[in-house]
């Protein structure tokens, strides 16, 4: 009875697997998320039983993506790091490339870049030799965004330039124009801002083709910064005023704000670009304070201690004190990610005057989350 449920629950996620990079993918992700405590069930029969270990990691690669869009970073690592240590280090198939494709990605997505390298580099091998194409031009593409975070774009280029060539073959449009993006982002963190704009455009001509509101939004997000940054500011306003429209339109917006916050930390924490992340973060905690029925609270956070770090970057004490403060006060006492808002605090305030930053803290205690988030969203 459970294998049959296994199978019946592996095969779904296979099905819905290709149509999560999809203009349709929210469609396919709330399917998913109907059955997640069945597909719980088939990953735990898949990881207990000594011959479900084809079947566990067939399914834990499948969901990677889904656990990426639903912010499920750790349980998504956890579960393909459990099926991959069920394997031997010979194993040269399919299903085992496509499952350390996934713990790469994770791994990725959670700022551990070691592990990445690691994962992407032999996903890429076995894909390769696989001659699976489709995966191939995904593990490539993923070597070169850990390249990127790992301020290596030398080595970086090749490998998206080689993942978009083989996507634009395949006519698989959507992986190309997120290709695209990150050349643009390698393009524009090297100062080729003509390459950079260029790669953008397209990136965003294809996004928009499919009708992906999410990648779009994000695209129109890395131009309008980098033009306003060149002074080209009528067209950077213009940019900007697209951004509003195409927020309340997406559909999933619970996951775009994730997917927000993630790059934007990447901007900050990997490439010092202060002024990409604080649009990224401020575009969360416009998007989130509209939505109604849907609980933003801990996504709101995470706007909110990121324009934090982003004012104690920027050398602004009082203001980071307010937003960190306002943070401690908003984040409940058992909430897992206390301590690490407690370390980034720390951090911040240890760069400042303390007597400032002390001060703007107090404030921020005071603070109803209404008031921080128009607090966060003024210019400073």
């Amino acid at each position: 009875m459970q294998e049959r449920h296994a199978h019946y629950f592996l095969t779904l996620a296979e099905e819905v697997e290709p149509h999560l990079f999809r203009p349709e993918g929210n469609i396919w992700l709330e399917r998913l998320e109907r059955e997640d405590a069945n597909l719980v069930a088939a990953l735990a029969w898949g990881k207990a039983i000594e011959d479900g270990g084809e079947i566990g990691l067939r399914l834990a690669g499948a969901l990677y993506y889904y656990w990426f869009l639903l912010g499920s970073l750790h349980e998504g690592r956890t579960w393909l790091e459990g099926m991959l240590e069920r394997t031997d280090g010979t194993d040269r198939s399919a299903a085992r490339g496509r499952a350390l494709l996934g713990a790469g990605w994770l791994a990725w997505a959670e700022g551990d870049y070691e592990v990445a390298s690691l994962r992407a580099e032999e996903s890429l091998s076995i894909v390769r030799e696989a001659q699976d194409k489709r995966l191939t031009g995904r593990a490539e593409s993923l070597l070169g965004f850990v390249r990127t975070t790992q301020g290596n774009s030398a080595a970086a280029r090749p490998l998206l330039e080689a993942s978009r060539s083989l996507f634009k073959k395949l006519g698989d449009v959507w992986n190309e124009a997120f290709t695209l993006y990150h050349l643009g982002s390698v393009a524009y963190l090297s100062g080729d801002s003509a390459a950079a704009r260029a790669h953008f455009e397209e990136s965003l001509r294809l996004f928009r083709q499919q009708g992906d509101v999410l990648y779009a939004l994000l695209v129109l997000s890395a131009l309008q910064v980098m033009l306003s940054t060149q002074g080209d500011e009528e067209l950077a306003r213009s940019l900007y005023q697209q951004l509003q429209p195409l927020m309340q339109q997406a559909r999933n917006r619970g996951a775009l704000g994730m997917i927000l916050i993630n790059i934007g930390d990447m901007w900050l924490h990997r490439f010092g670009d202060e002024q990409q992340a604080k649009t990224l973060y401020r575009e969360v905690l416009s998007l989130w304070q509209d939505m109604q029925g849907v609980d933003t609270g801990l996504g709101i956070v995470k706007g909110l201690v990121g324009l934090a770090e982003v004012a104690a970057v920027q050398g602004q004490a009082e203001r980071a004190g307010r937003l960190f403060g306002a943070v401690a006060r908003l984040l409940p006492a058992s909430n897992s990610y206390r301590e690490e808002v407690n370390r980034q605090s720390a951090a911040a305030g240890a760069t400042l005057d303390a007597t400032t930053f002390e001060a703007g803290w107090a404030a921020g205690q005071a603070m109803t989350e209404q008031q921080a988030i128009t607090e966060a969203l003024q210019d400073a």
